[in-house]
């Protein structure tokens, strides 16, 4: 089934930048894993700019266990989790899924 799964985060007064290069090397790898997934990371304009946004819009809940498996023990993937950490604030990731019914 199709569906939008977001994931969105604040990240550390300071790590706007560090965050967008982080998130830049995991949308790569998730392109890897994922390929006919569309991924998008972004930030917001106005309100509250020091937030990221991860958004996948594709298949789930369909077998891609092994896909998800594969990738999380991607070292690459490992690594950059790790950076991202360091300039995420804890406690605020919010993640939604929304099944698409129409197109």
């Amino acid at each position: 089934m199709q569906a939008i799964y977001t994931r969105t985060m604040r990240v550390t007064d300071d790590g706007l930048g560090k965050a967008m290069e982080v998130c830049q090397g995991l949308a790569k790898v998730r392109k890897k894993y994922f390929p006919k997934h569309q991924i998008y990371f972004s930030f917001q304009v106005g309100g509250d700019p020091r937030t990221i946004r991860e958004t996948l819009i594709g298949t789930m809940f369909e077998g891609e266990n092994e896909a998800d498996a594969k990738m999380s023990a991607d070292k690459k993937y490992q690594n950059l989790q790790k950076q991202l950490k360091k300039v995420a604030v804890e406690g605020t990731i919010e993640d939604e899924i929304r099944v698409i019914f129409s197109e």
